[in-house]
């Protein structure tokens, strides 16, 4: 029953994937080019495959309607589509995400940034392009911890995306996210596929906490990224606890 779940949950999110990407492809082809088309579009592809897979979210804070960076903790690949259900923006995700299959290709044909995170130059245009995207009012994602982090709280924060903040007076909104299920955490050597199996195959249901902070501009990069990584930490505590409160 469980491989079966996950089987049949891994086909239904593939072929959502490739409907959606499909519609972007055939849009532009015939109404032109249009990213922030393209970026609705993903919005609605996320919301569908958290329905899909049982995922069941549960928001607090305010979702600014402007646009922003977000910061954000990394547990899981599935962290992505929890989030984007909520906000037209553009993520920001390392280059090897765009060989995946379905994900990698859908991504490529969206507003999304890849960058090389060993490459500096790659780096520095990263940072440009998400300025670029913010001032135009296309919100904008980073997973800041740079990689997944098993908490309890996050990892730490690189510096590269508040420099780019606070250099741009950019408004920064801290945004946490935790699973109730601690095995959706997507870490070392496991992969897409064998994941997604083993986790919507073994979970009917999966409850996740998603937190808006407040928006934040400063100067001082380093007081910038303290204080939002503060936020998070706070965040993410309070939710595991409300996680095993509930389970007592």
């Amino acid at each position: 029953m469980v491989q079966l779940r996950g089987l049949y949950r891994f086909l239904g999110f593939a072929l959502i994937t490739i409907w959606s990407i499909s519609r972007i492809l055939l849009l532009g082809l015939l109404l032109g080019q249009n990213e922030k088309r393209a970026i609705r579009i993903r919005r609605k592809l996320a919301a569908r495959l958290v329905r899909w897979v049982g995922l069941e979210c549960e928001v607090s804070g305010h979702i600014p309607q402007e646009g922003f960076l977000g910061v954000t903790n990394h547990r899981s690949y599935i962290d992505s589509i929890c989030i984007f259900q909520y906000i037209d923006a553009c993520p920001v995700v390392k280059s090897e995400v765009a060989k995946w299959p379905l994900i990698g290709f859908g991504l490529r044909h969206t507003a999304t940034v890849f960058v090389h995170r060993e490459n500096r130059d790659s780096r520095k245009r990263t940072r440009q392009q998400i300025a670029e995207f913010v001032k135009r009012s296309i919100s904008t994602i980073v997973f800041v911890e740079g990689t997944t982090y098993v908490g309890p709280e996050a990892g730490p924060f690189r510096p590269g995306t508040f420099m780019t903040a606070s250099e741009g007076e950019l408004p920064v909104v801290p945004i946490a996210i935790e699973f109730e299920n601690k095995d959706a955490a997507w870490v070392g050597d496991d992969t897409f596929v064998p994941h997604f199996l083993r986790f919507f195959g073994t979970h009917r249901r999966s409850r996740v906490k998603i937190a808006f902070g407040e928006a934040r501009i400063n100067s001082d990069w380093e007081a910038l990224r303290d204080d939002c990584h503060q936020w998070v930490n706070s965040e993410l505590l309070r939710m595991r606890a409300e996680f095993d409160q509930s389970k007592g």
